[in-house]
This record gives C-alpha cells, structure tokens and sequence, in this order.
C-alpha cells in the first residue's frame, strides 16, 4: 500500500507552539509521530514523505529518525527544511518533485501547493505539505470543482471534476500518514485505464 505524509518537522521544538501540536516537549513529538508512522504504515508499504521530515538537527538525528521507522521503502520529496540527503542513503529516494502513476491516475507530489499541476485538468491529483493546514482546508477543498479555482486557461473535458489537492501534512491528519486507498475514498477517484506507453 501507498502512504502520504508531510511536515513531521522532527526535532524542531518550536513546531510544537507555531502549529499548536499537543506535545508536552519535541521528544514526545517526535516518539509520537514516529510511532504513528510504525502503526498505520506497514514493512512491506512504501511511505512517501513530501518534505519538512526534519529540521535542525544534524544527519546522524535524521538517520536515527529514519531508523525508527520501520517501513522498508521510505522516500523523500524535500521541503525548505531538509538538506540534501540524496548522496546519504538515507532514504530510498530523495527528489524535489515526484509525478507518482497509479491505478487512479498521475498524482503529482511535492512539498508546496501549486495554483495548477501537471495534468489537473485530466483529474491528477496534487499532494503537498507546507502550509501546515488544518482539516478545514481538505474538507473545503474535496467540496470545491476544478472549474471553480481554475476557470481559465486549461479547460476539463471531464464534467463535474472534484479540485484533487490535499494537504498531506501531519497537523491536517491527525498526526498520521494518509493512505491512497483513504485519498481514493475522499475524492472519490475511479481507476483509469493506463495506455501501454506509460506503463
């Protein structure tokens, strides 16, 4: 199974104040969200993180983090908080931007909210960090049509397409990783029929 989350921000004390995380200090944070992790995501999963994994804290803390997380196939879309870690091997992958296929079509993955992605008027769907939001930005969101945030430019040929952008972050989740299957459910994706050339 594939799962999304964003922003742990592990080892950064001062998240706990500016985003309002119900952590008594960052070790309790940090145990917390790592554990949530371990108990929504499992070994054989793949795990994608869209940026912010860590902040302030040294490489030998963020392979420690990495560590404890047991989940084999873990990778990381970097955020403005993280450092290079592609030379490190840390993490299965580390890119800046990732166009992820599915059986529910392409889901364009990166670490800030884009006013329009790749293919959005085809129904892709935009997974992001950053904001730190609440879940009162997906749910107002997963209400709105594409044709309402974009009425110029692109036009979809797909009558009544959903805005298919969600904040994977861990302060608009319950400080858990979001599963694709759960995505599917809330924007109520149908499978596609890939063509042979992009298989």
């Amino acid at each position: 199974m594939l799962f999304f989350t964003s922003d742990l921000h592990l080892g950064h004390e001062n998240a706990i104040a500016f985003t309002d995380r119900p952590f008594a200090n960052v070790e309790e944070m940090n145990d917390c969200l790592i554990q949530n992790i371990n108990e929504t995501v499992g070994v054989k999963d793949e795990l994608w993180i869209l940026g912010d994994f860590a902040y302030k804290t040294s490489r030998e803390d963020v392979r420690r983090f990495r560590d404890q997380i047991r989940c084999r196939q873990v990778h990381l879309v970097t955020g403005n908080h993280d450092k290079d870690y592609s030379g490190d091997r840390i993490f299965q992958s580390v890119q800046s931007y990732k166009e992820l296929k599915t059986d529910y079509g392409r889901f364009i993955l990166f670490h800030y909210p884009l006013v329009e992605w790749n293919a959005a008027h085809y129904g892709a769907v935009h997974l992001h960090g950053h904001i730190h939001s609440t879940g009162s930005y997906n749910a107002e969101n997963l209400q709105k049509k594409y044709c309402d945030r974009f009425p110029w430019g692109h036009k979809s040929g797909i009558e009544g397409l959903g805005l298919r952008i969600y904040d994977v972050g861990v302060d608009a989740n319950a400080y858990k990783p979001i599963s694709l299957e759960r995505l599917v459910d809330l924007m109520k994706l149908e499978p596609v029929k890939m063509r042979k050339a992009d298989q």
